[in-house]
């Protein structure tokens, strides 16, 4: 039995899938047991149903009838292992009241008895379960519960492992995502401003050669725009990462202090309006006299442009419609364009790290906007909701505690 145990070990260790690992052990246990039909069922996120994983000798048409496996005090042997967090022992199905729902099925296919345990991982939070089922009704032998105890803690270290190396496998793939769409977003400013200083430099060179020849104004003032444009860009990637790098190692400090949430509505947006590069769709101001919150003037700034540089990204040269006003206890900022919207589908992840919208990804950037402007809306102690339909413009509002007179 020990080489049986240290072969499925050895599987697991070399990452091999979890479909063949629990397939390997269900027929390793099995052949100890001369008599068992067995299954492992695994617990979904929510905790409230088992789906099958792996039970090569049982019927097929049993396996597909029983799945999802719905947890609870009366739902068969794996249902209630999971309920009570304990083994459940069914020596004849056809008796038995914790089998009253699915009797018919299990009947149906031969199976007379079942034995299942809970599968706990090494916080002893629950995984799934590893049955033993029976052709005739019986109680497990002394053997057979030993031999489901040691399925339970093999199953175990493969299911966590799995899931753990999974995890890492989609840290991996959303870093090597995130330097890809970096080196892009960054590379294009630089490369711009690259360019852009070459032909300035040339340009300088020719009216610098040629005595009495100005330098073109006409022309070198738009390469002098796309410069300073492009560096403003840049500057701003690179504030986002810096941003994302303080977060993450908890080196942000914020100020909570009265801060004007009118007042820095509107300087925002004066500053992103009249910025030269701006040739966007207008944005209509709908704010009370004086709205006051409790936070950081620079965060609360920062917030503020995120979200209507977005409006006005996204806004397909609609108005952008920014609203600040009391909201109980809170003081609530609003942004609201009428433009390409964001699908239903898309809503539940956009705050977080690295995600755009499907229908955004052609726009540029991190993909760390909305993630960043969640934390900070958060840590200042408020909330951030979004609403949005495809094509009919994205609603986005920000909660943030007001001042206790």
């Amino acid at each position: 039995m020990l080489r049986g145990q240290n072969r499925i070990l050895r599987m697991v260790a070399s990452n091999e899938p979890l479909q063949r690992v629990l397939d390997e052990l269900i027929r390793f246990m099995e052949a100890e047991s001369d008599e068992a039909l067995c299954s492992v069922l695994v617990l979904d996120e929510e905790g409230t149903r088992l789906h099958w994983v792996s039970a090569p000798s049982l019927p097929v048409a049993y396996n597909i009838e029983r799945d999802p496996l719905l947890v609870g005090p009366r739902n068969g042997s794996c249902g209630t292992a999971i309920y009570r967090r304990a083994q459940v022992i069914v020596t004849d199905i056809a008796s038995d009241p914790l089998w009253d729902t699915s009797r018919g099925v299990a009947l149906s296919h031969g199976l007379k008895a079942c034995t299942s345990m809970p599968i706990l991982d090494s916080k002893g939070d629950p995984l799934g379960t590893f049955a033993f089922y029976y052709r005739e009704p019986r109680e497990p032998s002394a053997y057979d519960l030993h031999l489901i105890e040691v399925s339970r803690d093999l199953a175990s270290i493969a299911i966590e492992r799995s899931r753990t190396f999974a995890r890492l496998e989609e840290a991996v793939n959303a870093r090597n995502m995130f330097l890809a769409v970096a080196s892009h977003e960054l590379k294009t400013p630089l490369t711009t401003l690259l360019l852009q200083t070459k032909a300035l430099k040339r340009a300088l060179r020719e009216a610098s050669g040629a005595p009495g020849v100005p330098l073109d104004v006409q022309k070198t003032a738009p390469k002098i725009d796309n410069l300073d444009r492009q560096a403003v860009r840049l500057s701003r990637l690179i504030d986002e990462l810096l941003d994302v790098s303080k977060l993450i190692s908890g080196r942000m400090d914020l100020e909570h202090e009265p801060v004007d949430f009118v007042q820095i509505v509107r300087e925002v947006t004066g500053q992103i309006v009249g910025a030269p590069q701006h040739d966007r769709a207008p944005v209509e101001l709908h704010l009370e006299e004086s709205v006051i919150c409790e936070g950081d003037p620079f965060r609360i700034e920062q917030i503020v442009t995120n979200l209507l540089s977005n409006a006005l990204k996204f806004s397909a040269g609609k108005p952008v419609e920014v609203s600040v006003a009391r909201a109980g206890g809170a003081a609530r900022l609003t942004v609201r364009d009428h433009g390409i919207g964001i699908a239903q589908e898309d809503q539940s992840r956009i705050f977080q790290q690295f995600e755009r919208a499907v229908s955004v990804r052609d726009y540029g950037g991190f993909g760390l906007g909305l993630w960043l402007t969640r934390q900070l809306v958060e840590r200042m102690g408020g909330r951030i909701t979004v609403e949005s339909e495809l094509g009919a413009g994205s609603t986005f509002t920000v909660d943030l505690p007001a001042p206790v007179p």
